[in-house]
């Protein structure tokens, strides 16, 4: 049996929350940490945190598949923003659900580099942006940025839901980064999100991740997709994040 399997049969052990009950922690404002583990990982810590989550289950199916269509300048103003660690910065992107077939057009504030704004508006699954998309964009003052479609991302997700904490975990992995000259996936790794309306020091997942000495990876998919694809030519300040990820795929065997 291989990673995933032996991952999938940990992650069935959880109790499941659905939709309605994932609600509670929506965290529409929140603290964003990211973490990055290999796929031969992964299992270990889910039994690990078992006690302390419930996983998002819809229609039997416990991992759903996303696609992630981000927008930005024709000068890629908001990539740089996030490069040159400007502290109040916006990600704008369109999100499709494709188990449930349902599509939001998303904003996400980056506060002072620190907390986490999200807005959002359910829209068509297409690449276009209409009324709905327009107008969330006009009420946080953006509608100057002329955004055209930058990048897309392919992954499946895990959500985890605290139990006694009140946070959010998302586990994404089978990561490919396209746009119109080629993709790139990312293979073997899992990208790990902790989402909290503040930080918690007893968070069953965090303390986890600390005891493997697994610290947060401050780097947005966006961003990595940028670099991967080699989509904007000023990347210095991501490339050893990019180096330590292939490290880790070789180092493992992801």
């Amino acid at each position: 049996m291989g990673d995933y399997q032996i991952m999938l049969a940990a992650l069935n052990q959880f109790q499941s929350v659905d939709l309605t009950g994932l609600d509670r922690v929506k965290l529409m404002n929140r603290i964003d940490q990211k973490f990055m583990l290999p796929e031969s990982q992964l299992n270990e810590l889910l039994l690990e945190i078992l006690p302390h989550y419930t996983v998002l289950e819809i229609n039997g199916k416990r991992e759903f598949a996303y696609d992630s269509l981000y927008y930005d300048t024709g000068n890629m103003d908001l990539y740089r923003d996030h490069h040159n660690g400007k502290p109040n910065r916006v990600k704008v992107r369109k999100r499709d659900y494709l188990d449930t077939n349902t599509s939001y057009f998303e904003i996400k504030r980056k506060i002072k580099g620190y907390r986490t704004e999200k807005y959002r508006v359910r829209t068509a699954m297409n690449n276009t942006i209409g009324k709905e998309e327009h107008e969330l964009l006009e009420k946080q003052d953006l509608t100057h940025l002329h955004l055209i479609p930058s990048l897309k991302i392919h992954y499946r997700r895990i959500t985890l839901a605290g139990i006694q904490v009140s946070e959010r975990i998302t586990i994404d992995r089978a990561l490919a980064f396209e746009n119109s000259d080629g993709i790139e996936q990312l293979d073997g790794i899992f990208i790990i999100e902790v989402k909290q309306d503040q930080v918690k020091r007893e968070s069953p997942i965090i303390k986890a991740l600390r005891k493997r000495r697994n610290r947060p990876f401050g780097i947005s998919k966006y961003a990595l997709g940028v670099v991967l694809l080699r989509l904007n030519s000023k990347t210095n300040a991501f490339r050893h994040k990019v180096t330590k990820i292939h490290q880790l795929i070789a180092t493992y065997g992801a």
